[in-house]
């Protein structure tokens, strides 16, 4: 074999591995967004079950809403939520959003997968936003019209204690990730 022969198989096993890591990269990348719009469709259709259960009509889901990642569900009600309703499906979302991440984290099977390691991470960031939007931001305030503490208080609900419970359950989700060494959107978290 050529110097030259040598040089060009060279090439092409480099360029060859080089593409088949940009193709997984690519792909990865791919079942990571995925993920994340799966957690927001799991949180909406949680709210749009639960809608649908209190006889609801004309239910939508929009993602996104507003931004890149977020979401709404709307719905028609012919007498109003109810207080307690209301606190049930302001935390609906969030409910099976965490049940799918549940899920992953309980079946080993589940751990390789990007798109499933995306559904805990999103769910999980998910319920960090939304305790940090609670406290830092102001409804009415820059357009900002609330989450679903808000709401849940808005119904009648304590979102202290609503707020501690997410941040708790994330915390000890984070642990059994870190235990499991389930990486979340690709970084191994040491919790």
């Amino acid at each position: 074999m050529s110097m030259r022969s040598l040089a060009l198989a060279t090439l092409l096993a480099v360029l060859n591995t080089n593409a088949d890591a940009l193709e997984r990269d690519v792909r990865n990348g791919l079942e990571y967004v995925g993920g994340i719009y799966g957690s927001i469709l799991a949180h909406e259709v949680g709210h749009a079950l639960t809608a649908k259960a209190f006889d609801a009509t004309d239910i939508r889901i929009k993602i996104p809403r507003e931004g890149i990642f977020d979401g709404v569900t709307t719905f028609n009600h012919p007498r109003g939520l109810s207080s307690e309703q209301g606190q049930v499906f302001s935390i609906a979302g969030l409910v099976s959003a965490n049940v799918i991440g549940e899920l992953v984290i309980q079946r080993k099977g589940l751990h390789r997968s990007p798109f499933s390691r995306s559904l805990v991470g999103t769910a999980l960031v998910s319920n960090v936003i939304h305790v940090v939007s609670y406290y830092t931001k102001v409804r009415g305030r820059k357009g900002y019209q609330g989450n679903d503490i808000d709401a849940f208080e808005l119904s009648g609900g304590n979102p202290h204690m609503l707020s501690a419970g997410l941040l708790a359950y994330t915390a000890w989700s984070l642990s059994r990730a870190s235990k499991k060494q389930i990486p979340l959107f690709g970084v191994q978290v040491q919790f």
